[in-house]
């Protein structure tokens, strides 16, 4: 088992499982589109982006491993805005042909 910081919250998960596992077990909700448990990791839409302490950047929580000791905020400033960024991003550059598309 590895122990982790999250936002504050000491949570233990098993050795090999990502920062979203340890958010899901803590109850705290992290945004985010491609992630399903069922499905492999693809990391693709960036919307779940955390602050990860000594990490040069906001790491996605679907595709980053615990480490013993390691220090999550999914609420702080840097975490709010590249989730807010990733969301902007995506809604610029999103195509307008709803009733065309293949998800629609």
């Amino acid at each position: 088992m590895v122990e982790i910081e999250l936002d504050g919250q000491k949570v233990e998960v098993p050795a090999g499982s990502m920062v979203m596992h340890a958010a899901e077990k803590a109850g705290t909700y992290i945004p985010h589109f491609c992630y399903h448990k069922k499905l492999s990791i693809a990391a693709n839409c960036r919307m779940c982006l955390v602050d990860v302490e000594k990490a040069p950047k906001p790491m996605p929580a679907c595709a980053t491993p615990v480490t013993q000791g390691m220090i999550v905020r999914t609420k702080s400033d840097k975490a709010i805005k590249a989730q807010q960024s990733v969301m902007e991003f995506l809604l610029i550059n999103h195509p307008l042909d709803c009733p065309i598309c293949d998800q629609g």
